[in-house]
This record gives structure tokens, sequence and C-alpha cells, in this order.
């Protein structure tokens, strides 16, 4: 029952309530005491006096500042009811069975003070970690509630068995309650000092009802959601289309990031006057409960992201230029794009382990990328985008100041703003238990965890223009694919993987391969300089500086071991493995195995259509610059969406290929390119002669002639009898130093 307060305290008294059945007393303040709210259990309709005194010790430590004269009005409040209260208390006594049931005062007074143990916690959210009906914290009038939109049964059954994500519901009705009471704790709304974020505020229930009936009647869908955001999005933003619309999927699909089990991070980064800063403050006016942090630490992100239930914000992070050197925020990372992982930490002042959920989407804004050698597993999760000075529109700076700085037009501006997200609001309380279909997107691994769940999103494109977006969609994925795995093949793995692929070549001709010939070969082929007081070290161009120790932990990655013998380490091919490694890395064998036939040799890309091209142009392959068709350029993305999505059965039975004849593949393709190999240098000795005008009585450049071979597709030349490497006109007249045995092939002592 609500007491009635007098006028002349409204404005610092909002409500007092008690309620029969959990025999408590509710007390709220308004804005004069920040909302407070306070709820005393028991309030004992036996035993009054006790309940009044202890009430008022309560409130004076909840509300320090509370008035001696404040007080004693909320008691009087309560004592000119107490007429009310005496008769609900000879209800009580009269009607056990039915208030109480079979249990005893003393059993119910141990409720009680079980009761008062349970610990409030503030949360944005809840849904039963996505089980049940979902509630969301707004503020209605400036006081902090819960809010659910209610289905009736049969809107329900129609959302389980064929409903998606526009459906339109014949009532609109919304459920509001104060707090959500658990067995062991009491979830509470953040009030309006609480938020991190900016809050979802209505003026009443009504303005809720009336946008969620506009929507409804404009047939409002998660497409034409996307596209005004988009259109909102190039006012405030001058960048590449791709970015534009990733910023406008990013924000759409904020709301939704809860249902699905992985997200991907967005990493925008660029100098100074880039408008890095803008494009995080346009997500934060947007996005989901979007929390905006400057050099964030992994404390604050785990306060902002609780351990309740994962989703709880969107997480824009700005000046996080050193995000790589803290080891807690690559954990929170790291975990942070899957639904179900969590983080834990002891609570230094308890000594019990807490568990804090990371997940959620992210934008990582700084003036460059973390480094890839300590933060790949990051950067994998991240589509990287450099931004460039640009002349936006608007400033987004400008038009989010509330205050009257613009006039009319700026003011019209702030408010699209505000109501889109509103829209994105509402349209999610209605439509967060809709069904979502599955797809097949035609893409394998860490790839598909990042862009499966926003087109699928996005999949009910019944209508031709929602299918253009959709497609719109689709060419954004793979533009961004595309330059993520060109930003993963400038990796060492990437950048060891041919090497690896030529010594597996070599094994299978001499036999074994010890670390030191890795080791020799890695000095000649990927540029650096070497410093011969630390011969164990190797300062890279592209990569920093590797060690001879350290880099046995890539090899193992990468599918090579190591069997350590008396004299000398020797290198274990595990080809299986490798070779997966470089389709996953994009080298260039893939293609072949995919379009050729099975006798093709996956170490010779190009080969026929080489073939036909030097026959038509009359050169010889191995003496001049020759271009194969499979370029870097002309190499499709192994992220690819293969199709635009369409055609992905295609692409599956050629991976399923893949992994069952791998195996026999690699026996045929070894065995076949040697022999391709046995004979390129009588081939090339022949078309160099006669380049060159050396002479066939020249002893020593007849033997070069004759056993100096090309490394694949490239520029490189290597002699079969000693280690001496270079371009073709340097290997026709080395000087051979005769190093390998030319009977047995073996490496001489």
């Amino acid at each position: 029952m609500n007491f009635k307060i007098p006028k002349d305290i409204q404005n610092l008294l909002h409500s007092i309530e008690y309620r029969i059945n959990k025999k408590d007393i509710r007390i709220k303040f308004t804005k004069e005491y920040k909302s407070k709210e306070i709820l005393f259990a028991p309030f004992d309709l036996l035993n009054i006096e006790t309940s009044l005194s202890n009430l008022e010790t309560k409130v004076k430590s909840e509300l320090p500042d509370i008035s001696y004269q404040v007080y004693n009005i909320i008691e009087d409040i309560i004592c000119s009811n107490i007429q009310d209260l005496e008769l609900v208390k000879k209800e009580v006594n009269n009607n056990t069975d039915s208030v109480m049931g079979s249990i005893d005062i003393n059993d119910h007074n141990e409720n009680d003070k079980q009761n008062r143990k349970k610990k409030k916690i503030v949360v944005n959210k809840y849904s039963q970690n996505r089980k049940g009906e979902l509630y969301e914290s707004v503020l209605i009038n400036s006081i902090p509630i819960f809010i659910s939109f209610i289905r009736h049964n049969s809107e329900a059954n129609d959302i389980k068995n064929n409903c998606a994500n526009d459906c339109v519901y014949e009532s609109l009705s919304f459920d509001t309650i104060e707090y959500i009471e658990e067995n062991t704790r009491i979830l509470i709304p953040p009030s309006l000092e609480e938020y991190l974020h900016n809050p979802y505020e209505f003026q009443s229930i009504d303005e809720i009802k009336k946008i969620a009936e506009t929507m409804q009647k404009e047939k409002e869908s998660i497409f034409s959601l996307y596209r005004k955001t988009k259109a909102i999005v190039s006012k405030y933003v001058d960048q590449e289309g791709h970015l534009i619309n990733l910023i406008a999927i990013d924000i759409v699909f904020s709301y939704f990031s809860d249902r699905f089990s992985t997200v991907h991070y967005t990493g925008i980064f660029g100098a100074n006057g880039s408008g890095k800063s803008s494009i995080g403050d346009i997500v934060e006016a947007l996005g989901y409960r979007a929390v905006n942090t400057t050099d964030p630490s992994a404390a604050n992100i785990f306060r902002s992201l609780g351990g309740i239930e994962p989703g709880q914000i969107m997480l824009v992070m700005d000046e996080c230029d050193k995000i790589d050197q803290s080891p807690q925020m690559m954990g929170i990372l790291k975990t942070g794009y899957d639904y179900k992982k969590i983080v834990t930490k002891v609570n230094q002042n308890t000594g019990i382990p807490e568990k804090f959920y990371a997940y959620c989407p992210k934008y990582i804004i700084g003036e460059k990328p973390p480094s890839l050698s300590i933060a790949y597993g990051v950067m994998d999760r991240t589509f990287i985008n450099i931004v460039y000075y640009g002349k936006p529109i608007y400033d987004i700076k400008e038009i989010l100041n509330p205050t009257d700085t613009g006039g009319q037009e700026y003011k019209k501006l702030y408010d699209e703003l505000q109501q889109l997200r509103k829209d994105l609001f509402v349209y999610r309380l209605l439509h967060f238990k809709d069904k979502i279909k599955n797809i097949d997107i035609g893409i394998d691994g860490r790839n598909k965890e990042l862009v499966k769940p926003y087109l699928q999103l996005f999949s009910d494109n019944n209508t031709e223009e929602n299918y253009k977006t959709y497609q719109e969609l689709q060419y954004t994925f793979q533009a961004l694919l595309k330059i993520k795995n060109e930003r993963k093949e400038f990796t060492i793995e990437a950048a060891l993987l041919p090497l690896i692929l030529q010594l597996m070549e070599e094994e299978s001709k001499i036999g074994t391969i010890t670390f030191s010939h890795f080791w020799e070969n890695v000095l000649y082929y990927i540029r650096g300089k070497l410093d011969e007081r630390k011969p164990n070290e190797y300062h890279t161009e592209d990569f920093g500086t590797i060690y001879r120790n350290s880099i046995s932990n890539v090899l193992q990655k990468l599918g090579v071991t190591s069997k350590h013998h008396r004299k000398h380490t020797e290198l274990i091919f595990d080809k299986n493995k490798v070779l997966k490694n470089a389709s996953q890395y994009n080298i260039s064998f893939q293609t072949k195995l995919e379009t050729q036939n099975k006798d093709s040799d996956i170490f010779n890309i190009g080969k026929n259509q080489s073939e036909k091209t030097n026959e038509l142009s009359g050169h010889c392959e191995d003496c001049e610059d020759f271009k194969t068709t499979n370029t870097k350029e002309n190499l499709p993305c192994s992220g690819d969406i293969s199709n635009n999505i369409t055609k992905s059965g295609d692409n599956k039975a050629k991976n399923d290929e893949f992994d069952t004849k791998l195996n026999s593949r690699l026996d045929i393709i070894t065995k076949q390119n040697y022999k391709s190999m046995e004979s390129e240098p009588q081939k090339h000795s022949q078309c160099s002669r006669s380049h060159t005008n050396t002479s066939a009585n020249n002893e020593h450049d007849s033997i070069s002639n004759q056993n100096i071979f090309r490394f694949r597709n490239t520029d490189i030349w290597g002699c079969r009898f000693c280690r001496d490497r270079g371009d073709k006109w340097y290997m026709l007249k080395h000087p051979c130093r005769g190093t390998l045995n030319k009977d047995s092939d073996q490496i001489s002592p």
C-alpha cells in the first residue's frame, strides 16, 4: 500500500510504500536527495516501535545529510497511517494461511534476516543470460527503473515459429519494475549519477509506446535503421566508403551484440587532426550504451563490464597507443570478442576470486596500431582502418553541445541524433527475442567469427531495397577482409612459410634439414642486418629483431618441430600442418590446389599459364622477367566472401577435398616437382649460353650453367653443389665452392 505524501514535502519525498507479502517498506526521495531509494525490511506490524527505530537508523546511515525535520515528517506520515496498518495487521493475523501459509513468525523473521544479507548490484540490462525476458534500465522522468516489452502468448509463438526481425505486434505494452530480486542478489537500475554512459531518458512510458507505434506504422526494420544511421554518420565522418559503412553497421549491431557469440573489434588509427576522435564521438552518441574512455586501464574496464551478464556496454577506447604494453588489457581484448569468455580477478579486500565478462563491441582508437609482434592475437580480431584528414559537413563535437550555441540548425541535428538513438533502443526492446536464421557465408575460422554475426543480423533481405543494402554490407566486409589479410601477410610467420615449403622440398632430396641450415636461409632471404658480435640475433627490416633461440616457437606454430642429436638439431616437418598454415596465410599454392587437377605442382604456381605465355611471345621463361597470373594482386583473398555469399558450397567442397587428399597429393606433387627441377637446369643452360655468349669450352661456366636452378617464381637462383645464391647473371659465373657432395647430395663434413 502507498502512503499519501503531503504537498508541502513532495519536492523532497517521492513515495512511501509498504508491501504486505514481503513485510518491507520502501522510501523514495526526489532529486534533492539524488533520487535515493531506501528499502527497509522487516517492518514488523507486530512490533511497530522497534521497526520505526530500526528504520530511523537505516535512513540516517544511508542519508547522513538528511535533517531531523525531514525524517520526523517521514515518521509522521507512517504513523498517521497507523490505523490502516493496524487493519492490515489484523488481516495478517486472521489470514495467516493466505498471507504467510504455514510459516510461523520465527521462520519468517529468519527469512527477513536472509533478505537483508542479499547483495545489491547495479546493472544496465538483464535477460537471465539470454534465457529470459530482456529488462533494460532507463530513466522515466529522472526515476531509475527497469522496462521490458510484454509479448502475449500468441505473439511469442509467432516469434518462436516464423517471425523475423521485422515483426509487427498487435498490441504494445511494457512492464516496469523497480528492481529484480533473485535468491542471492537484488539487481537495481543505476541512478543518474551512476551511469558511465549517456542514459536512455524518457518523459513517460507513453513516450516509449509512441515511438514503438510510429516505428511499426512506418514499418521500420533493421535495414531502414542502418540506412538512417549511415546517412547521419556521413554528415560527421569524411573517410572511405567502407569505413563509413562499417561504423553504421557497428552502431546498429551493438544493439543486438548479446544475441550472438562473437564480435569483431574496430581499430581507428591516424595522425593528429585526422578525425579519429570524431569517429569515437559519433559511435558514443549512437551506439548501445557506448562508454567513451581515454587511455583506459584494465580496472576501469572490469568495473564497466561487471560480472552479471555479458554485453552491458559498448566500449570506445581513445588514446590507446600504449595498450599493447598492458598484459591485463591484452587479456581483456583477447577474450572480449567471445560471449562466453570470462576474466577472473582476486578481490584484494576479501581474497575471493571474482569473474568479469569482457564481451562487448569495442573501438580501439590511437595514433598507431599496437605492435603485431606483441598484440598479434588482438590485431587478428580487429578490422584496422587508417584515417586521414577530411572535411566532414558538420563537427560532431559542436552538434553534441546541448546549449544553444548553433542556432536552430544545430538543435535540429542534435534532436536527430537523440531520436535515432531512442529508435534503436526501442527497436531492441521490441525485437530482442525475434528469430534470426542461420546462414553460410562461405568462409571459416577467425574471419567467419568476425563477419558472420553481422551478416546474419541482416539476413532477412526480403525486398529489393533490402537486398541491395545486404550486398553493400557484403562488399564492405570483402574490402575489410582483404585489408586484414594483406596485413596478416606482413608478419614473420608469413615470411617464413615460403622458406619452410622450400626446405620441405630439400628434405625429400637430401634427407635431413638441420636448424643451422634453416637459420642460414633466414639470414639470406629476410632483409636485415646481422651483428657479428651477436650471431644469434638478426635485426630484420620488417619484423624487428628475431632470435635464433626463440624462433623455434614460431616454427612450432607453423608445423615444424625439432629433434636434438649429438652434433646437430634436425627439423621435422608436419606436411599437413605446414600446408594448412600456408593456406591460412594466403601462400599462393592454395589457389593452384583448388583450381588445377590432381597432378598439378603446387610449388610452381602458374606454370601452365606461363608456358602458354612464353609460347606466344617466343621468350624463355627462365631467362626473362616473367609475371604469372597468380601475382599477389590477382590472387583471391582467402577471407573473401566467395561469390557474394551465395555460392559458398563450392568453396566448402574444395576445402573438404583439400583436407582428405592432402597427404597423397603432396607425395605426388613432391615427386613431380623434383622431376621438373632436374630438367630445369639443362633448359636454362641452353638459353643462357645463347644470351650471354658464354664459351662452351669454358669448363667452369659449363658446370655452372648445368647446375643452377631457379627458386619457383622468384628472381633468386641457387647452385646444386654449393650454398651460394643470387640473381641469374651472378649465378651463371659464380665460383662454385662445392660444399655439397655431388654424388650423395649430403653436406660434406
